[in-house]
């Protein structure tokens, strides 16, 4: 059975990438499959491969405690995979998350099927699905604790939702190049030559804000703009320039906006620079 459940996962995960990077409309059944993929690649599949992974012989884990691990470890991943996202150059975009879990999950289930199939036939572990059936008391009081948790984070995913829909109460922040498009940043830079990129900022808070921009570099102010009085629904998008300081690789300019004069910076945006002298 779990030679099974490795073939699931690995076209899941193929699934995944094609629905994802397909760029043609796609007929109803398969855009619905789309986020039902995507819900399981989040929540259950890079667990579940990495757990058999650790785990690959028959032990006191029952089907039910690891199917518990599938569900926490995806979870627990997910903030690890954000940071790794978060420390790369560039933009953060949809292809590149889809990307990084769908690899994530291909990586997990390689190293799985490697220690899981090099196993005698018995002592690695099978009949997952015979052994989930809720016949113990622990296995009845992780199915309640998992079907708790999993009802309470979409409660919650339901409010913000709802919260959201309700009150369009937040502001716009976001950094187009110096021709006004998407993704076309600068990537090099020289020491004293200034780099222009088009600046951002749309009140959505329903009520006037007075915004003030700063552009850093470590400690060294390189522009600021403001103050800046939006009305409700008033968008603010202008060139901004900047000289860089210091060279080196991976040069960090930090975008600082503050509201209502605030000590500590409203939204926070940055561009990684490779800086020459």
């Amino acid at each position: 059975m779990v030679r099974y459940t490795f073939l699931f996962v690995l076209l899941l995960s193929l699934l995944l990438m094609v629905l994802s990077f397909s760029r043609a409309p796609l007929p109803v059944p398969l855009a619905g499959l789309r986020p039902l993929s995507g819900l399981a690649m989040v929540l259950f599949c890079p667990g579940y491969v990495l757990q058999i992974a650790l785990f690959p012989r028959r032990n006191g884990l029952s089907g039910a405690e690891r199917l518990a691990l599938s569900v926490g470890i995806s979870l627990a991943l997910i903030p690890l995979v954000a940071v790794l996202l978060d420390q790369l150059p560039g933009e953060i975009h949809f292809g590149l998350v889809v990307g990084a879990e769908s690899g994530m999950t291909l990586l997990f289930l390689a190293i799985a099927w490697a220690r899981w199939h090099r196993l005698p036939g018995e002592v690695r572990w099978e009949e997952p699905f015979r052994a989930l059936s809720p016949g113990t008391r622990l296995s009845a009081w992780l199915y309640i604790g998992m079907s708790g948790v999993l009802t309470a984070g979409l409660l919650f995913l339901w409010g913000m939702i709802s919260l959201t829909g309700t009150q369009d109460n937040t502001t716009e922040f976001y950094l187009l190049s110096g021709e006004g498009q998407l993704g076309l940043y600068p990537r090099q830079a020289r020491v004293g030559r200034p780099v222009t990129l088009t600046v951002g900022i749309g009140n959505r808070e329903s009520v006037p804000v007075v915004y003030y921009l700063e552009v850093m570099e470590g400690g060294d102010l390189l522009a600021q703009v403001g103050p800046l009085r939006l009305a409700p629904g008033a968008v603010y998008e202008n060139p901004v320039s900047f000289a860089p300081v210091r060279a080196g690789d991976r040069v960090q300019v930090r975008f600082l906006l503050y509201r209502d004069g605030l000590q500590i910076p409203y939204r926070t945006l940055w561009l990684w620079l490779r800086v020459e002298e």
